[in-house]
C-alpha cells in the first residue's frame, strides 16, 4: 500500500477516534475546570485567613473560616479538579494509544454525574460543617461510596477499550494509567474502611490517613501525570520515548516502592518506630525510579529547543516534570529527622501538597489539554498570548510558593521548638510569608483566569476552524 494512502488512512483514523471521544472528554475537562475554579478561589480564601482571620469575616460568611475553607480547597482541588481533569485526559489517551473509537459514551458521562454529584456533596458539607476533618478524606462519610461506584464504572469502561484494542502493543503511557485505573479504587476503599467502617484508635487513624495520602500521590497522580508526558513528549517531537526499557523500569519503581510511603511525617510521633523509618527509605528509594524517568524524559526531548519553545503543551508538561523532581527530592531530604522535624507541622506541609497536585500535576494535565482540545473541537486556541500569561504566572506563583512555604516552615517550626516562648510567636514568626503566599495566590487566580477564558472561547468555537502547529505542537505521527 502506498505510503501516502497509510498516512491519509491513519488520519482519518484518529480523527473519527477523538470524533468519538469529544463529548465525554470535554465534558470531564470542563467539569474539572469549573472545580478548579472553585479550588483556587477557596485557596486564596484560607491563605488570607493564615494571616488575617477578619478576612471575609461576615456572620453571613462564617463558612469560610480557615477551619472549613481549607479542606474544601484540597478537597475541590483533588476530588473536583485533579481527579476528574486526569480522567478525561486517560480517555482520550487510552482511545489513541488503543486506536479504538470510544463506545457508549453515555456510560462515561453518567458516571461522571455521579462524580461531581459526590463532590459537590462534600464540598457543601465541610463547608457546613459536616466534614470530618481528615486531610485528602475530609467529606462526609457518606460520599466515599458515590465516588467509589462512579469510578468503577470508568475503570471498567476503560479496561473493556483496553482488551478490544487494534493496537496489540502495550504503551508505557498505558501502563501508567491502568495502574493508576487500579491503584486508586484499592487505596481509596482501604483507607475508607479503615476510617469510617472499621475505626480503630486515633493513631491509626492517622498513620492510615498519611499512606492514603502518600499512595495518592505516588500510585494515583504521578502515574497519570507521567502518562501524559510520556505521550506528550514523543509525540509534539515527532521521535519516539529514548528507551521504553527505561519507562518500565520507572513503572515498577513507583508500584514496588509508592505504596510504602505516607508515613514518614509520623517520624517521632506515636507510631512503633519502624513504620516511619520504612516509609522514609521508602521514598529515598523511590529517587531512583524518579531519576529513571528523568533521564529518559531528557534524552527524548534533547536537541530539540525549537519544539519546546513552540509548543505550549510541552513547556507546561517539562515545567511540570521539573516541579516533580523538586516534590521527589525535598520529600526524600524531609525523611530525615535533622529536617522533618522543620517541615511536619508547618507552613512547609500544604506547600508540598500543592507543589505535587498543582506544580507537577495540573501542569501536565494543563499540557494535555493544551494539546488535546484543539483537536477534540476541530478549533486552535483562540489566544497564544493567554497561554502564556497562563504559563509565566504559575511558574512565577508556584515558585513564589515555593520559597514562602517552605522557608516559611522553617523559620516557623523553629518558633514552635522553643517550648519557653508563648505560641503567639511562632504565629507571627510565619506571618510574612503567609503573606507572601497569598501574593502568590493571586497570580494563580489570575492564571487560572487565563485558561478558563480560552477554554470557554474554544469550546463555542471563537478560533480559525483549522489547527496550526505552533499552537498544539509538532505535526502528529501515528499513534
Amino acid at each position: 500500500m502506498p505510503q501516502d494512502k497509510v498516512a491519509q488512512e491513519d488520519i482519518q483514523r484518529r480523527t473519527a477516534i477523538d470524533r468519538s471521544a469529544r463529548f465525554p472528554v470535554l465534558f470531564f475537562i470542563t467539569s474539572a475546570a469549573a472545580w478548579l475554579a472553585v479550588a483556587v478561589i477557596l485557596g486564596f480564601v484560607q491563605q488570607m485567613k493564615l494571616h488575617s482571620p477578619a478576612f471575609l469575616d461576615a456572620p453571613s460568611l462564617f463558612f469560610l473560616n480557615y477551619g472549613r475553607s481549607n479542606p474544601a480547597f484540597m478537597s475541590a482541588l483533588v476530588y473536583g479538579w485533579a481527579i476528574q481533569a486526569g480522567i478525561g485526559v486517560v480517555i482520550w489517551l487510552m482511545a489513541r494509544l488503543c486506536r479504538a473509537e470510544v463506545k457508549n459514551p453515555i456510560t462515561l458521562i453518567v458516571a461522571g454525574h455521579f462524580w461531581n454529584l459526590g463532590v459537590l456533596i462534600g464540598v457543601l458539607g465541610i463547608l457546613t460543617g459536616h466534614g470530618t476533618s481528615i486531610e485528602w478524606l475530609a467529606f462526609p462519610k457518606a460520599v466515599w461510596p458515590i465516588l467509589c461506584g462512579a469510578f468503577s464504572l470508568i475503570v471498567i469502561w476503560l479496561i473493556t477499550m483496553f482488551h478490544r484494542r487494534q493496537d496489540k502493543e502495550v504503551y508505557i503511557s498505558v501502563w501508567y494509567i491502568l495502574g493508576a485505573c487500579f491503584w486508586f479504587p484499592w487505596i481509596f476503599i482501604t483507607a475508607n474502611l479503615f476510617i469510617h467502617i472499621f475505626p480503630g484508635s486515633a493513631v491509626a487513624k492517622a498513620a492510615t490517613n498519611a499512606w492514603f495520602m502518600g499512595s495518592m500521590i505516588y500510585l494515583v497522580l504521578v502515574p497519570i501525570g507521567l502518562a501524559c508526558a510520556y505521550y506528550l513528549i514523543p509525540k509534539i517531537i515527532g521521535r519516539p520515548v529514548h528507551s521504553a526499557q527505561l519507562g518500565y523500569y520507572g513503572f515498577w519503581g513507583l508500584a514496588v516502592f509508592g505504596g510504602w510511603t505516607g508515613i514518614q511525617k509520623f517520624m517521632g510521633g506515636p507510631l512503633p518506630a519502624w513504620m516511619p523509618a520504612v516509609s522514609g527509605a521508602a521514598v529515598i528509594f523511590i529517587l531512583i525510579p524518579v531519576f529513571i524517568i528523568v533521564v529518559n524524559q531528557l534524552k527524548t526531548v534533547r536537541g530539540n529547543q525549537s519544539a519546546v519553545n513552540s509548543s505550549p503543551a510541552l513547556r507546561f508538561t517539562l515545567a511540570g516534570i521539573s516541579f516533580f523532581i523538586i516534590y521527589c527530592v525535598f520529600s526524600a531530604l524531609s525523611s530525615f529527622l535533622a529536617i522533618g522535624k522543620f517541615t511536619q507541622i508547618s507552613l512547609t506541609s500544604m506547600g508540598t501538597q500543592i507543589l505535587v497536585v498543582y506544580g507537577f500535576f495540573s501542569m501536565t494535565i494543563f499540557g494535555a489539554i493544551y494539546f488535546m482540545v484543539p483537536r477534540l473541537t476541530g478549533t486552535e486556541w483562540p489566544n497564544l498570548k493567554r497561554i502564556n500569561s497562563h504559563f509565566i504566572l504559575s511558574i512565577y506563583a508556584m515558585g513564589t510558593l515555593l520559597i514562602m512555604h517552605y522557608f516559611g516552615g522553617v523559620w516557623q517550626s523553629g518558633a514552635y521548638g522553643k517550648f519557653d516562648a508563648p505560641l503567639e510567636n511562632a504565629v507571627s514568626a510565619g506571618k510574612p510569608y503567609a503573606i507572601g503566599a497569598s501574593v502568590a495566590w493571586a497570580f494563580i487566580v489570575l492564571a487560572n483566569l487565563n485558561f478558563f477564558l480560552n477554554l470557554i472561547s474554544i469550546l463555542l468555537r471563537s478560533g480559525r476552524r483549522e489547527i496550526v502547529s505552533k499552537f498544539v505542537g509538532h505535526q502528529e505521527s501515528s499513534g
